[in-house]
């Protein structure tokens, strides 16, 4: 168990709320033993940010490597409405790994202890409230000695986490973060990721190459249309053979719009990419899965979504839907590993429904398949029933009912 300082910061939304849920979320984590916290301290905005800051320190104890903290503070963030954004501009939630007990490491994705640490004022004076003489990982001491007298930086409130510890012991069951079923749908159609997206069911949508070239027109302004309609994950899938060249390109991708996945395929140079575009904190979607222990690689590897193909299976008299369980039960052995399992080449509701049975996190559907969800000739005939006995009724104008009723009792 290492002793890791996290520094949590909030500029929008509900910001004292934000910074209790997380600090709830990691506590309940059940290898994380939260240690300590400090108040909170409001500062000014810094950077791009144009609000007031609520930041807090906290200390926990951990079995958890500073990779899995790291993807932990990710996965909190996200739950609590975080996307990306420039750096310095204004969060609902920032969550900073300050300090690990005993690491040193430089990596794009990671950096430890944090180099800003000791130019912080919203990270010394709290961090002094609750240890007056904390030395990092590197040597560095963080004491009275650092503190500027002529920061602007306020005590903002006591920081009052009621029943954390009686939560985190009456629990020995995993943090589930997020465990409502995603829908993402499976085309480059405009159209039909607008009418999909109308009905309030879509989280994401997933592209491909192919899919693409189908709709034809300008490859990288649909990415970006997507994007900007969804506000959700859109995987653009890179299509050079080697880890080189998927890794530019899917650093290129990345900067289109926040909301893109990087899509790479099950390959070992895919893999070689996955840890290189993961490491630089760029989501990725490894595809072209067809067996448990090519999941366990891509999970391993740092994936944030790993995509197996359940009708390519059927298709060759394989048990697709068996391959969503095993690869579910792996990955609940191993709550490090945080990877989604999303359900791919979905061919009729009934995958749909077999992939939700089986735990799946995501299911990616064409548009075909969605139509195909809602439709029931029991759901058609009944509605037409009660149209059809509505009409019997001498005022059946409902509007013109309710706006009369309406009036007459003053609510119009």
């Amino acid at each position: 168990m290492k002793r890791v300082l996290l520094g949590l910061g909030a500029s929008i939304g509900d910001r004292l709320d934000s910074l209790k849920l997380a600090v709830k979320m990691l506590s309940l984590d059940e290898k994380i033993e939260l240690l300590t916290y400090s108040s909170v301290y409001e500062t000014p905005p810094m950077g791009r940010a144009s609000h007031l800051f609520l930041n807090i320190v906290i200390v926990i104890k951990t079995s958890r490597s500073p990779r899995g903290i790291l993807d932990l503070c990710k996965r909190i963030e996200h739950h609590l409405g975080r996307r990306h954004s420039p750096r310095w501009s204004d969060r609902v939630l920032d969550i900073d790994i300050l300090d690990y007990e005993g690491v040193r490491r430089n990596t794009e994705r990671l950096t430890l202890p944090h180099p800003e640490t000791t130019n912080r004022q919203f990270v010394i004076r709290p961090l002094i409230e609750i240890d007056t003489h904390w030395t990092l990982a590197n040597g560095q001491v963080i004491d009275s000695r650092l503190l500027d007298n002529n920061a602007s930086i306020w005590t903002h409130s006591v920081f009052y986490l009621a029943g954390v510890r009686r939560m985190q012991y009456m629990t020995n069951r995993p943090m589930q973060l997020e465990r409502k079923m995603k829908f993402f749908i499976d085309t480059a159609n405009i159209n039909e990721i607008r009418e999909a997206h109308s009905m309030g069911i879509i989280d994401g949508v997933t592209t491909n190459p192919s899919l693409i070239a189908r709709e034809g027109g300008d490859f990288i302004q649909s990415l970006f249309d997507i994007c900007e309609l969804v506000q959700g994950p859109v995987s653009a899938e890179t299509v050079s053979q080697d880890a080189e060249g998927m890794v530019r390109e899917g650093k290129l991708l990345a900067q289109i719009h926040e909301h893109i996945v990087v899509k790479v395929p099950l390959t070992s140079e895919g893999l070689k990419a996955t840890s290189q575009l993961a490491d630089a904190g760029i989501d990725v979607n490894v595809t072209l899965c067809f067996q448990p222990a090519q999941a366990l690689l891509a999970a391993k590897a740092g994936a944030a979504y790993i995509s197996p193909f359940v009708g390519r299976l059927d298709d060759i008299s394989h048990d697709g839907t068996a391959l969503i369980e095993e690869i579910c039960r792996i990955y609940d052995n191993y709550p490090d590993l945080t990877t989604e399992v999303l359900a791919a080449s979905i061919r009729h509701p009934m995958h749909l429904v077999q992939a939700a049975l089986s735990g799946a996190h995501v299911a990616t559907i064409p548009y075909k398949v969605i139509k195909q969800l809602v439709n029931h000739p029991l759901t058609d005939s009944g509605n037409i029933r009660f149209l059809k006995d509505w009409e019997t009724v001498p005022n059946n104008n409902i509007t013109e009912q309710v706006q009369q009723w309406l009036a007459a009792h003053g609510k119009a």
